[in-house]
């Protein structure tokens, strides 16, 4: 066989390497995984030719024999060096935007280097739709040639390499910290951050953990355990800890235009019927068991502190229906069950689903009237916004069926709505970066999946012995007496409102104990719980994000299933503990949580738990960063609004816990909405919550609580 030079015999030479080249083979050859070659990304300009590129690239070999050297050891023992004797080392890639070609750029600079038969250059060639870059990774033994600038200049003449948009030359860690830092910055809208700034610190949470983490895996091909987040929360410290999985497009180099991908997902826009997704069926079965009706309408209420203008909010919305079609979905019956379709737009303007404000209106009696509203799913839209003005200002309500709209949404939902009301201020339409994955195309791909029987298994094993529910009262209260027919739902609500310093302390307790807030408070609510009622341990519903494919982490609709935990909070474990044991429990379920809790309640008992009951009393639940509090750009400058809490007449759960975090102008402030059955609490009942729940929760805040047994902390 006769093996194939680049070059003429004549052009290659051998030579005796250097003190330096033997030093860094050496130090090569005793690291492992060898040592990491430096990386230059840059930009190339719309006109360059990456084919030429390419074919240049290799004639710069051809021309510059050191640039395609090896390294080999003679029968004496000395390092020589065969100058011309390694082939090019040129690759071609796809990647689907600037993102990836970074990731492919560092996975390119992972791959192992083999000094006897590689050169000390690699040069790739990465399409993108959005550009094209060239990657040139250099070994360090190649520090003797022409360096980068030159290099890349002599390739792509036209290329600014100080301009160039991505710049890498450290370590494939550090490489790693910039792309998990971008992720921040785009889930954050925080782009001054550096890779040295906390997460939690730009107003991160674990909501916001789930959709960097998904989008780390699903794009860059990086995998982080959700708990590393929680306890190395700066982009420069995760990287470590990272692990590179290498995505299926670079398994194709040889064909990289066969996995060219398709066009973005377009506005969904057809009639087409398509089943409930799993959240929306479990929802559905409580609601119909109870009879449908207001008890889950979601009446938001707004109250602007400057002038709104009523007809460029109604215009901004309406493009906000237009993006998200979820919200313009009805609900029908067919064949024995419920089924899902989109009202075209033109559908959706003949109907009536915005009122402006008519004249000086009491605006509480409204607000009622308006959250008691009973929606007809099959044939009307599943929103009503309302304007009402009294002496004090404009007042919105804001009203949502819950089975279109869940938390995750309604912060997605406002930025948006922020984004087009400044639009339409401005006399246009807003132009959006990208289309949305449609709602009722995530709902028809988990119908077809159906349940994983694995998850349902995993709660089952984690449920079996969960304690049943019943009334947090304490050991010394008065018997409860029992409900009358037909208001077993009845109920109240009251607010809990925490002091700054308590606050800050919880905010600081978390950070200590590397959890998330929601971590903290639920910990000290079910301590207060389990203390007040002397129990051994409390079994606790919540909710969890449903979002487990990325393609959907910005989509609005309702994903949002209800998960239930088992905990207990022996009096001799300290707040560190405790908050340790909810953090590892919720996030190592995460990845089963499009479970409902119906099915599992039925695999657990059989189907013998009544409808409209669930196996746990207490409900805890986070609104974590309320974008209901916040600005629109007028034109007269900023429209500032703050939510009003509404009126609760009714509970479909025991014990409700909502953490509300309020970011009003920057600063933070925790307030708890408790709601309760009457049937299940007194007054005398809900005055014992409320001081248990304030007065552990200052506790936990307090200076040096972290390591205190709950004993102490709480005699």
């Amino acid at each position: 066989m006769i093996k194939h030079h680049p070059h003429p015999d004549n052009q290659l030479t051998t030579r005796a390497a250097t003190p330096e080249e033997a030093r860094i083979w050496l130090e090569h050859q005793q690291t492992e995984n060898g040592l990491k070659p430096s990386v230059r990304l840059v930009r190339l300009p719309a006109e360059a030719e990456p084919g030429t590129i390419a074919i240049s690239f290799v004639q710069m070999g051809f021309h510059t024999p050191e640039l395609t050297r090896c390294y080999h050891f003679d029968d004496t023992g000395d390092l020589l060096v065969y100058s011309g004797q390694a082939t090019p080392a040129l690759q071609i890639r796809w990647a689907r935007d600037t993102a990836q070609s970074t990731q492919i750029a560092t996975d390119l600079a992972a791959e192992s280097w083999d000094l006897a038969t590689c050169g000390p250059l690699r040069l790739a060639v990465i399409l993108a739709n959005d550009a094209a870059h060239l990657a040139l990774i250099r070994h360090p033994i190649a520090d003797d040639l022409p360096d980068t600038n030159s290099l890349l200049q002599t390739l792509a003449p036209h290329t600014d390499n100080q301009a160039a948009d991505i710049t890498y030359q450290n370590s494939l860690p550090d490489q790693t910290a910039q792309i998990i830092l971008d992720e921040f910055r785009l889930a954050l809208d925080a782009p001054d951050m550096t890779a040295d700034c906390d997460f939690f610190d730009f107003g991160g949470h674990s909501l916001v953990a789930t959709r960097v983490i998904g989008r780390l895996i699903s794009r860059h091909g990086i995998t982080l355990r959700f708990n590393d987040l929680f306890a190395h929360t700066t982009a420069a410290s995760l990287a470590p800890l990272a692990e590179h999985a290498t995505p299926a497009v670079d398994q194709q180099a040889n064909d990289w235009a066969a996995v060219a991908p398709g066009p973005l997902p377009t506005l969904y826009e057809t009639t087409e019927r398509v089943p409930l997704s799993h959240a929306q069926a479990s929802l559905w079965k409580i609601y119909a068991a109870l009879g449908f009706g207001p008890m889950f309408n979601i009446p938001f209420a707004l109250r602007f502190l400057d002038p709104v203008d009523e007809t460029i909010f109604a215009s901004a919305f309406r493009d906000i229906l237009e993006r998200h079609p979820a919200l313009r979905s009805r609900f029908i019956s067919q064949d024995d069950t419920i089924v899902q379709e989109c009202m075209p737009m033109s559908e959706v303007d003949q109907q009536q689903w915005f009122w402006h404000a008519e004249g000086i209106q009491s605006t509480g009696p409204i607000l009622a009237a308006e959250a008691g509203y009973d929606f007809d799913l099959a044939r009307e839209l599943p929103i009503r916004l309302r304007f009402v003005r009294d002496a004090d200002g404009q007042t919105l309500s804001f009203l949502f069926h819950h089975i279109v709209l869940d938390e995750w949404s309604v912060n997605l939902m406002m930025d948006d709505l922020a984004y087009a009301y400044a639009a339409r201020v401005a006399g246009k339409a807003p132009v959006w970066e990208q289309p949305i994955a449609p709602f009722h195309g995530f709902a028809r791909k988990q119908a077809q999946a159906g349940f994983d029987q694995k998850a349902l298994d995993y709660w089952v094993d984690a449920l079996k012995d969960a304690s049943p529910p019943k009334p947090i009262r304490a050991l010394t209260a008065r018997p409860l007496t029992p409900p009358t027919d037909g208001h077993a739902a009845e109920g109240g609500w009251t607010e809990i409102m925490l002091d700054r310093a308590i606050s800050d302390g919880l905010y600081a307790l978390s950070k200590d104990c590397a959890a998330s807030l929601f971590n903290t408070v639920y910990a000290a609510i079910s301590c207060a719980l389990q203390r007040l009622a002397g129990l051994d341990d409390l079994t606790i519903g919540t909710s969890a994000s449903g979002r487990t494919d990325p393609e959907y982490f910005d989509t609005v609709g309702y994903f949002t299933t209800v998960t239930a935990h088992s905990l207990r909070a022996p009096g001799h474990i300290t707040p560190r503990a405790l908050i340790g044991n909810v953090r590892d429990m919720i996030n190592g379920s995460l990845p089963h949580c499009e479970i409902p809790i119906d099915l599992v309640e039925d695999a657990l008992l059989g189907g013998k738990m009544p409808f409209g009951e669930h196996m746990f009393e207490v409900f805890i639940q986070i609104h974590a960063q309320n974008k209901l509090n916040g600005t629109l750009e007028g034109a007269q400058g900023p429209i500032r609004f703050r939510q009003i809490d509404p009126e609760k007449g009714d509970s479909v759960l025991g014990l409700q816990f909502e953490v509300v975090e309020d970011v009003i102008e920057g600063a933070k402030r925790l307030r708890m909405m408790m709601s309760y059955r009457s049937a299940h609490y007194s007054a005398e009942d809900v005055q014992a919550l409320i001081s248990a729940v304030e007065n552990t929760c200052a506790a936990f805040a307090s200076k040096n609580a972290i390591d205190r047994t709950l004993v102490e902390l709480l005699p």
